[in-house]
């Protein structure tokens, strides 16, 4: 069943708007034109941006980088906000989703210090709508639901319904549809207050989806009935067909004719309005419902046409049940090739949805497999050694019996020609064996150097995770509960990403900077005025250079606890990734206290070096006794002209 899930835009974040809206544009630019003062302009700059970010993504960022540099200038907090949030908007729907969560962040804060509860809502919105592009469906619904509590505050139902039906959604994604029934009832009794009736169909939709998941087929039905009832006041042909189309799913497994009749009003609908992906939908539905009737021909007939439809719109999950109804089809008419070739067709589509994780799994699981194999073939090589040595003893004693017992000199002669052939024989199979096991030893060092730093980096993540909770934990202690709650959401995207470098043994440059900057992220959060800048050479970029994973952080958390934390004033770290001949260089450097001072601030007792800095260090020195380099580590104190302590800069030699 296709659930209608209508384009819930972010809020506005100016007063007196609500959606993006194109045609307000050229009415926008003469308030612009003719603007009185700076805080008018900023303000109509803003909203240009707003209402340009579907039609025209460039001018849109023009326009909103425009709007941020005179807010700025003449000191407008709301303004500021109002840049930050269609900024941020515009970077979600771009899918730039951290850039996104950094304009959003920046956004409400500034509306938090206001204590304006009608624009946190709207922001809090937002990042719940980024939250849902990055697929994670809790933190969405947490992100709703305390947009919903300053929506509630403001007094402001428009907003408060949309959220309502977003929570709604949010809940019946994560399978809970007891609540999601309730936020969506409580939406659609808000709509009808508010006599919007398009958003009241919506609902009826959503709800009845709800039912039907629920198992309650005529509740379902109602509300689909209810939905149409609605679309056909405003003349919503897609509305409607996406009402019959729900409706006809519901009747088919109890009254296939009218089904039917369901089924050809939704493709009439969407004929109506030249929807492919919709038809390629619905078409389906009626050849599977032609072959429940036993109209083989029909059903085929209907499957071929939407098949050629479903392979001009780039859905591939769409083209994928095709195949597989297609298959059911030829199963049918007992045609065996045909079977066989559209489940062909239908693995091979359903192999290509398949996630990294699936792939990663078989990696781990073919490493476990050879590493087994080779302890087996150690195994074997001993035995054997050990069977060869037992034998060589067995004719030594012979041999020295037969010396003992020879009465003629030929004899005793022959004999020691043969005892000195075999110990020439059995030495030679001897030492190759030898070369063997010492080459197989080799192999099971380099395998055991690679467990050895697996093991230091597995250490690595109680340590991160102490830090991190310890952050949160003074943020509480401090009265900032929303700081740490908001800190402790980012710490669990900080924490996947991880998780997810702690599989690999390597990660490209770009995601060893992704994981730099959401760390940089959360300790902005906490110390409030620090900026930071992490970036790499192009041609690392480019060419997806590799690097160990989980190597740098340390030292930029080192920067920031000890360099940077005690300092007042401007605090900076930047991170840059280099080509240096054929290895990669990165340079952490800081404008903090410089080394000297951190040692007497007392950060850290005497005698207790960072642990994080002291598990790196082993993984470097493991890294460098396999590259036969142990000065992979540089750093330099810096001072300002006077000789004052201005910062430290530490560089790394990656492989």
């Amino acid at each position: 069943m296709r659930a209608l899930l209508p384009v819930l835009t972010a809020l506005c974040a100016m007063l007196g708007a609500s959606a993006q809206d194109g045609t307000l544009v050229p009415a926008i630019r003469a308030e612009l034109a003719s603007a009185a003062n700076d805080t008018a302009r900023a303000d109509a700059l803003a909203r240009l941006c707003f209402n340009l970010i579907r039609t025209d993504p460039d001018s849109a960022r023009l326009f909103g980088e425009q709007a941020l540099a005179l807010a700025r200038r003449i000191g407008n907090q709301r303004a500021i906000g109002d840049a930050h949030n269609n900024l941020g908007w515009l970077e979600a729907e771009q899918g730039r989703l951290d850039s996104a969560d950094a304009h959003l962040d920046r956004a409400l804060a500034v509306f938090r210090r206001a204590g304006r509860p009608e624009h946190i809502a709207v922001t809090l919105s937002n990042k719940g709508w980024v939250a849902e592009k990055r697929g994670d469906q809790v933190g969405a619904l947490l992100q709703f639901l305390d947009a919903l509590k300053h929506s509630e505050q403001a007094r402001d139902s428009a907003s408060t319904s949309i959220l309502l039906y977003s929570i709604g959604v949010a809940y019946r994604k994560t399978g809970d549809r007891t609540q999601a029934l309730e936020f969506l009832e409580r939406s659609a009794a808000m709509e009808r207050a508010l006599g919007r009736v398009e958003k009241q169909a919506h609902c009826a939709v959503a709800i009845g989806n709800t039912h039907r998941e629920r198992g309650d087929t005529l509740q379902a039905l109602n509300r689909m009935e209810e939905a149409a009832t609605l679309y056909a006041t405003l003349g919503d042909h897609h509305g409607l067909g996406i009402a019959a189309e729900n409706t006809g799913d519901l009747l088919a497994p109890r009254d296939p004719g009218a089904a039917l009749e369901a089924y050809q009003r939704a493709r009439a609908h969407y004929d109506t309005l030249h929807s492919t992906t919709d038809l390629a939908y619905v078409l389906r539905s009626l050849g599977a419902l032609h072959l429940r009737m036993g109209q083989v021909r029909k059903a085929e007939e209907t499957l071929l046409e939407g098949e050629a439809l479903a392979q001009g719109t780039g859905d591939a999950e769409l083209r994928m049940n095709y195949a597989f109804s297609l298959a059911k089809l030829a199963r049918d008419q007992g045609d065996a090739a045909a079977v066989l070739a559209h489940m062909q067709h239908y693995l091979a589509l359903k192999d290509s949805l398949q996630g990294a994780d699936t792939q990663r799994e078989l990696a781990r699981l073919r490493t476990a497999f050879d590493s087994e194999r080779k302890e087996k073939d150690n195994a074997l090589l001993r035995a054997q050694n050990s069977e060869q040595a037992e034998r060589i003893r067995r004719t030594q004693q012979r041999l020295l019996g037969i010396a003992l017992i020879a009465l003629l000199a030929l004899t005793a002669a022959l004999l020691f020609f043969r005892n000195s052939r075999q110990k020439r024989r059995h030495a030679v199979l001897l030492e190759q064996l030898n070369r063997e096991l010492a080459a197989s030893n080799r192999e099971i060092g380099e395998i055991n150097g690679l467990l050895e730093m697996k093991l230091l980096r597995s250490q690595m993540n109680p340590h991160f995770i102490y830090n991190g909770l310890n952050s949160a934990a003074r943020m509480t202690q401090a009265g900032q509960q929303v700081e740490a709650l908001a800190y402790l959401q980012g710490f669990a995207r900080l924490l996947r990403m991880v998780l997810d470098h702690s599989v690999n043994d390597r990660v490209t440059v770009q995601e060893e900077m992704d994981f730099l900057r959401q760390y940089l992220k959360l300790e902005s959060v906490r110390l409030g005025d620090l900026t930071y800048a992490v970036d790499a050479s192009p041609d690392l970029l480019e060419e997806g250079v590799e690097i160990p994973a989980l190597i740098v952080q340390p030292f930029v958390e080192n920067a920031v606890w000890h360099g940077l934390a005690d300092k007042q004033g401007d605090r900076r770290v930047e991170v840059r990734f280099a080509a240096v001949g054929d290895d990669v260089e990165c340079t952490v450097q800081d404008n903090g206290i410089g080394r000297a001072l951190a040692g007497v601030s007392g950060r850290r007792s005497e005698g207790h070096a960072s642990l994080g800095m002291q598990l790196t260090d082993e993984r470097l020195k493991l890294l460098g006794r396999r590259l036969s380099d142990q000065e992979a580590i540089r750093v330099e104190d810096l001072c300002d002209a006077e000789g004052r302590p201005s910062g430290t800069r530490v560089t790394v030699r990656l492989t």
